[in-house]
C-alpha cells in the first residue's frame, strides 16, 4: 500500500474516531439524564405511628406527600402539588365499616393536635415507587382482623414500597418500638390537613375498588 492511501485511511479513520468521541458524552449525558429523572423522588413516604394508651391502643398508618408541581396518584386519591395523604386501616374506631380510608389520620391527628407524639420514618420515593405503592393500595384485602390491623398494613405496604423490614407484632407499642429502632423520630411528622369532605373510604379491590366519602360519624369521633 502506497503512501497517498496509507494518507487517505488515516484521514477517514481520524474522522471516525472524532464523530464517535463527539457523540458518545452526548449519548451518555441523555442516558444519565434519562436516568435521573426516573429516579427523581416524587414523594416522601412516611410510616407513622402513635400510642393513644400504651401499650395496646394505638395506631399505625402511612402518609404520602407530593413533591411534584403536579397532582399525584396514590391508590385512587389525587393528591395536589404541595399536599399529601394519609392512609390507613381501621376498625371500631370508625363508624362506616372495616378497611382501608383516606385522610382520616391527616384529619383527626391534626383536629387533636396529636402529632407531636407520633413517631414515624420518612423516605423519598421515585415515580417507580409511586407506582408500587399504588398497586400495592389497590390489591390490598382492604378488611380488618387481630392480626391484619393497622399495623400489618402499614407495614406491609412500607415494606413492599422501601424493600425494608418491618414486622408486624399486633401490639401497637412494639411497632412503634420497631419504628424508633428503624431510625424514627418523634414529632417530625406533619401531615397536611384535608378538609372533612376530603376524607375517604376506599371499597373493593383492584379494578373493581372506589373511594366514597365518608359520613359525619367517622369525622366526628
Amino acid at each position: 500500500m502506497n503512501s497517498y492511501f496509507k494518507k487517505i485511511i488515516s484521514v477517514i479513520l481520524a474522522a471516525v474516531l472524532t464523530v464517535t468521541a463527539l457523540a458518545v458524552p452526548s449519548y451518555a449525558a441523555e442516558n444519565q439524564e434519562e436516568q435521573q429523572t426516573q429516579e427523581k423522588a416524587v414523594a416522601r413516604l412516611s410510616v407513622c405511628s402513635c400510642i393513644y394508651f400504651f401499650p395496646v391502643v394505638g395506631h399505625e398508618w402511612i402518609y404520602v406527600e407530593n413533591l411534584t408541581d403536579e397532582t399525584l396518584t396514590v391508590g385512587l386519591y389525587e393528591v395536589p402539588a404541595g399536599e399529601g395523604v394519609s392512609i390507613g386501616s381501621f376498625s371500631f374506631s370508625v363508624s362506616d365499616g372495616w378497611g382501608l380510608y383516606y385522610n382520616v389520620e391527616a384529619f383527626r391527628e391534626n383536629r387533636d393536635d396529636n402529632l407531636d407524639s407520633c413517631w414515624s420514618i420518612t423516605e423519598e420515593i421515585t415515580a417507580a415507587q409511586a407506582e408500587k405503592l399504588t398497586e400495592e393500595l389497590l390489591g390490598y384485602s382492604n378488611t380488618w382482623g387481630f392480626y391484619y390491623n393497622c399495623m400489618f398494613f402499614a407495614f406491609s405496604i412500607w415494606n413492599s414500597v422501601t424493600g425494608d423490614l418491618l414486622i408486624p407484632l399486633i401490639i401497637p407499642a412494639l411497632g412503634q418500638v420497631q419504628v424508633m429502632l428503624h431510625g424514627g423520630k418523634k414529632g417530625k411528622l406533619t401531615m397536611y390537613e384535608p378538609s372533612s369532605d376530603r376524607v375517604y373510604r376506599q371499597k373493593g379491590v383492584g379494578q373493581n375498588a372506589y373511594l366514597v366519602p365518608v359520613s359525619e360519624a367517622t369525622i366526628r369521633q
